[in-house]
């Protein structure tokens, strides 16, 4: 990784990283995203401990449980040059939350899935 530390994937409750370490498929693509992008992408909400994420109401099946999901916020460039350049790394998952200035992007699939699972 060239942009991110794993501190920036950790649980925001206990600290800790998936068992089997974050997806390398999201971290690569994270890092093309920023040097798309040009500007610093910051991690919101990487990993999630199952207590955290129901403690935040996340689906019990969460990508971010699974070390493959993250929300990212980017200062600097528009919503939409954002989540244009979110689109053409084909992430697998990729949820816009325009009100809240946040992308959740995930590789639930290893990456072979591109932007099939969107909302």
């Amino acid at each position: 990784m060239k942009h991110f530390t794993m501190r920036e994937f950790a649980c925001k409750h206990c600290g800790r990283l998936p068992e089997n370490g974050m997806s390398e498929v999201l971290l690569q693509k994270l890092d093309a995203l920023r040097e798309m992008l040009g500007v610093p992408i910051y991690v919101t909400s990487g990993y999630r401990c199952p207590y955290h994420n129901a403690v935040v109401g996340g689906v019990p099946n969460s990508q971010h449980v699974l070390g493959t999901g993250a929300d990212i916020i980017c200062n600097g460039v528009s919503f939409t040059k954002f989540r244009n350049a979110v689109e053409k790394l084909d992430f697998d998952g990729v949820g816009l939350y325009y009100y809240d200035g946040f992308i959740h992007v995930d590789c639930r699939d290893g990456g072979k899935s591109p932007n099939e699972y969107r909302w």
